[in-house]
């Protein structure tokens, strides 16, 4: 991995095409943006800034390795893609609600009075807070220190009745969410939101095993942008080979050199080597997905290579399907 220049990060922040996210494995903050929606952005030499009246994200500028890389889906057709900003892994602090007292780093002004509390689910560089001037809730996480969320009794009900902003924190910054919290059968909204899946956080995990950041990192913040096949907002739409374009200098520059060896490899296992298929997990993803760019760009003959290689499931951790 090389470093990644904050006008890089910066300007992928202007595009509303692109999403953001600081995350480890079972949580989740995310940030995105409709290109009509009334937004105030704020960008000088060492940070940028930009909220709506759903959720905001702070990038500053510090040094992060760039991770570009593409996935897998489901369906047996797309992929996906981004580009993961990444820090030394550092140990994971004591998994406890923990007060942090007044938001004083708020992005907008008017936030800064209230109070935050690392809730103790994130993993190694990665803290999920709540922010919240509600005195039933602050009373519930004041009572709650020292003690694991899940193990407070009523805390995550009283969250729930509340609704304090949810803030995600790391090297790279932070994204604060404003939207409802969604009940548990109830499905996130458009726009920034959160995840926390408690049978996940537990692994103490950056990321699942189909991430392939090296050991020993983990992503600061990761930059979706535009995909080839979905909307931002993760509706389905036909190949957009331009989109899948526009990701390959990202690529160029930053994908590991593990993946273009899977590139190369393949291309020319296309002209004469037809039992060539690697070995290990991250390059039979690579390899995969690659077949598929193909075929979604005309070329006919990888058919039999997709037949024959692309038509197992994909290669899930127990849990990650929530």
């Amino acid at each position: 991995m090389q470093p990644a220049p904050f006008d890089l990060i910066a300007d992928l922040v202007e595009d509303a095409a692109c999403g953001f996210s600081i995350a480890s494995f079972g949580v989740a903050g995310e940030f995105l943006r409709d290109a009509d929606e009334p937004v105030a952005l704020r960008r000088v030499s060492d940070r940028i800034e930009i909220f709506t009246a759903r959720g905001g994200l702070r990038i500053v500028a510090v040094e992060l390795a760039g991770l570009a890389w593409d996935s897998l889906s489901a369906d047996g057709e797309t992929w996906g893609h981004a580009l993961s900003l990444c820090v030394p892994r550092p140990a994971t602090p004591p998994r406890i609600v923990r007060a942090l007292g007044p938001d004083l780093d708020a992005i907008r002004a008017e936030d800064r009075d209230g109070l935050l509390f690392d809730i103790g689910v994130g993993c190694g560089a990665v803290t999920m807070a709540v922010r919240t001037t509600d005195a039933t809730l602050i009373a519930a996480l004041a009572a709650a220190e020292g003690k694991p969320l899940l193990t407070a009794p009523g805390l995550v009900a009283t969250m729930l009745a509340t609704q304090p902003h949810r803030v995600l924190l790391s090297p790279a910054g932070r994204i604060e969410v404003y939207q409802p919290i969604p009940p548990a059968d109830g499905k996130s909204p458009e726009g920034p939101h959160t995840h926390l899946l408690p049978q996940l956080i537990d692994r103490d995990r950056p990321h699942s095993a189909n991430v392939p950041i090296p050991d020993g990192w983990q992503a600061a913040l990761t930059v979706t942008p535009r995909s080839p096949w979905r909307s931002p907002a993760g509706e389905r739409h036909p190949y957009d080979a331009a989109a899948d374009a526009a990701f390959g200098p990202l690529f160029d520059r930053f994908g590991s050199t593990e993946d273009k060896a899977v590139e190369r490899d393949l291309l020319a296992a296309l002209e004469d080597a037809p039992d060539w298929w690697p070995a290990d997990r991250r390059g039979r993803t690579r390899a995969r997905i690659l077949l598929r760019r193909l075929h979604a760009a005309g070329d006919p003959g990888v058919a039999a290579w997709r037949v024959r290689h692309d038509r197992a499931p994909i290669e899930l951790e127990e849990g990650e399907e929530a």
